[in-house]
């Protein structure tokens, strides 16, 4: 694991399939290489029987759901696509010797799954406003005990978070997370690898988490984000008037919380100051 969010892309090992030689054509050096990345594959054929120029071959994919085949796009021995709905599926790919008169075919299965059941859940010590207990759900219709499943918990904090106003950070989507927040390494916090785990923070204030299930038997996953205000301080009915001395400035950052080092005019900045508070200036 990384000190970046997973970027995941598996690449499988050459598979080497078993064909069917005869005394026509001879297919043993044909090689079918294959990617995914969560419900994107692609594949590729090589070998030597391709620089034949009386072989060809072509890539097709079978539904299972709506019993149809279709043709896939290649190029150079490469094709690709994109699987959008739950389900299982068959790549073949059918090649012949026109000049030879004889074929073979190899083919791959596909499961694309989804994810039912995912969530996070979490407690606080009572003892320590800093320690929490993690527990992300089993995903449903998987037996306990299966070992093709793996979770990741992922923490981050940062400016990003920090700069925005309560009603900002409150109302934060899923899509905005995805869009707007880039994960920096100097945001990461740590990560936990069970599906039930304990954190300690560091630091008060405001952690985005980021939760992971990973199934590497199918080489597909899903992610959840939650946000989180670590020991955050509920109010209170007794008010008490205490002299406090002026806040210092300690941060300057732009509107998308990426800390400015040269201020330019006409340029509106957010003003980070010791005490927590934040004002968005207009410079001159």
């Amino acid at each position: 694991m990384t000190r970046t969010m997973r970027r995941i892309l598996f690449l499988l090992m050459i598979l080497f399939t078993s064909l069917t030689v005869n005394a026509k054509c001879d297919w043993s050096t044909l090689k079918l290489q294959q990617w995914n990345e969560r419900n994107y594959y692609k594949w590729y054929v090589s070998g030597q029987v391709l620089d034949d120029t009386c072989v060809d071959y072509m890539f097709m994919i079978y539904d299972f759901q709506t019993k149809k085949t279709d043709t896939l796009n290649s190029f150079r021995g490469l094709t690709e696509v994109q699987f959008n709905v739950k389900g299982r599926y068959k790549m073949y790919l059918k090649l012949w010797n026109k000049c030879l008169k004889c074929d073979t075919a190899i083919y791959r299965e596909v499961n694309i799954v989804q994810f039912p059941g995912a969530g996070l859940g979490w407690s606080v010590k009572s003892t320590n406003c800093k320690q929490y207990l993690f527990e992300m759900n089993y995903i449903k219709n998987i037996p306990l005990k299966d070992t093709c499943m793996e979770y990741y918990l992922m923490f981050y904090k940062g400016p990003w978070m920090d700069t925005m106003s309560q009603n900002e950070w409150d109302s934060l989507t899923d899509y905005q997370i995805g869009m707007e927040y880039d994960f920096p390494d100097d945001d990461f916090l740590g990560y936990n690898d069970t599906r039930i785990s304990n954190f300690e923070f560091k630091d008060s204030g405001r952690v985005l988490m980021v939760a992971q299930w990973w199934n590497k038997c199918l080489r597909q996953d899903t992610f959840m984000f939650r946000r989180l205000e670590v020991c955050k301080t509920k109010p209170t009915s007794n008010v008490v008037n205490l002299s406090r001395p002026e806040p210092k400035l300690i941060g300057v950052y732009d509107m998308l919380g990426r800390p400015v080092k040269d201020i330019r005019k006409e340029e509106v900045l957010i003003y980070l100051y010791s005490d927590g508070t934040r004002k968005k200036v207009l410079t001159q």
